[in-house]
């Protein structure tokens, strides 16, 4: 059997296998949503302002790293401290009995541990990286429009998006700002996402417990008659011995030219890549959670990525609003790139964090994460890097 399909059946089973064995006494049902995926918005969240039928909401991050066991290598011989800090301001408005319109800004300082302090192919902040300048450190993030048909089982967006709002999800390991830090664990690193972008997405849900959504991209406004990159993706949401599941199978394609990794002088028009990404509540306290993408060995340095981890509410030790996650992932090298290497080795990441809830404005998380073979490459010296991040909300 193909290593990465048994890695794939092997997790897949791991969260489904603990599931059905759990005795926890079923949850209250969902709320049904028009918006069908993880949504990171904080005007979604509970609470928001409102004025005159406009929500309004704002959140700043703050986040500190440090390495250590950095200084064994090379480049760049010496440990850091690095800081990060990043506001949000969204504003969102019903329109009518179906339609939604939403725009947010973001700005922020701070570089993080970027390529010129420690190059991963993992990253280790997901919460975005600023470089100084004006256009960088202030911009419009998103800005679309929704509108939902058919009693909400057909939804409709379009205008500026963060395509990773609605594929590749997951309950646990999606949002830098408050779950786990690094990028890998915030959404794949297998998948070639372009960024905030024009593009539209449309889901349909024909059950309450299937939703499958299609998503088209440009990576330029000034050529929008060329859709760049495009997604498809099936979500079943079982309940397992009365527990929420999230089971999702994505591909996607990237219409952009790329070059062979070992002949550069000969390019092929597009990249494609398929993967999964689950989450499983194995009781009212406790969710695991396992993602999967493959790419073309051709066309990419890694072609293969997993991840695997959990979540535990504090509710176990009455703290309800705190939790504790724990992550594993792994970047593996394609053949082409792993045969040009002199020393090659798949990179892995380790992530614990714990994130106290002192008031419902305000989560501190502590967070530690482990780099080994940075880059795929062996002769790297394990980093570890200590974090602190401020999470607030209003």
């Amino acid at each position: 059997m193909n290593k990465k399909f048994f890695i794939i059946f092997v997790l897949t089973v791991f969260v489904v296998s603990f599931a059905s064995v759990s005795l926890a006494d079923d949850i209250e049902e969902r709320v049904k949503a028009l918006e069908q995926h993880v949504d990171k918005h904080i005007t979604h969240a509970e609470g928001p302002a409102l004025m005159n039928g406009i929500d309004i909401a704002a959140g700043i991050t703050m986040s500190v790293q440090t390495t250590s066991g950095h200084d064994e290598n090379t480049v760049p011989s010496e440990d850091s401290t690095i800081g990060i800090i990043s506001a949000d301001f969204e504003v969102s408005k019903s329109l009518g009995d179906n339609g939604l319109a939403f725009f947010s800004f973001d700005a922020g300082d701070g570089s993080g541990l970027d390529t010129s302090i420690l190059s991963t192919y993992w990253g280790t902040n997901g919460d975005g990286e600023y470089d100084g300048t004006a256009a960088d450190n202030f911009t419009l993030l998103e800005a679309w429009y929704e509108h939902a048909f058919v009693n909400g089982m057909v939804v409709f967006t379009v205008g500026k998006l963060d395509m990773t709002n609605y594929f590749d999800g997951n309950n646990v390991a999606n949002d830098g700002s408050t779950q786990f830090l690094a990028d890998g664990f915030v959404n794949s690193v297998g998948i070639e996402f372009f960024g905030n972008n024009p593009a539209v997405r449309l889901t349909i849900s024909p059950h309450e417990m299937v939703d499958i959504s299609f998503g088209a991209q440009s990576n330029d406004w000034n050529n929008l008659d060329e859709m760049n990159f495009y997604i498809g993706e099936a979500v079943i949401k079982p309940k397992i011995g009365g527990l929420e599941g999230n089971y999702r199978i994505h591909a996607w394609t990237n219409m952009t030219n790329h070059f062979e990794i070992a002949d550069t002088e000969t390019d092929q028009e597009h990249d494609s890549g398929y993967g999964i990404s689950l989450d499983q509540q194995i009781t009212d306290s406790l969710t695991l959670f396992v993602r999967a993408d493959s790419a073309d060995k051709k066309l990419n340095e890694i072609d293969f990525v997993w991840s695997g981890g959990l979540a535990v509410s504090g509710s176990l030790w009455n703290r309800s609003s705190d939790v504790l996650g724990i992550a594993y992932g792994e970047a593996q090298l394609s053949s082409d790139h792993h045969d040009l290497q002199t020393d090659p080795g798949d990179e892995t990441h380790f992530e614990a964090y714990y994130s106290v809830a002192v008031n419902e404005h305000v989560a501190i998380s502590p967070d530690v994460q482990i780099v080994t073979n940075a880059n795929g490459d062996d002769s790297f010296e394990t980093v570890w890097i200590w974090g602190l991040r401020g999470q607030f909300t209003y």
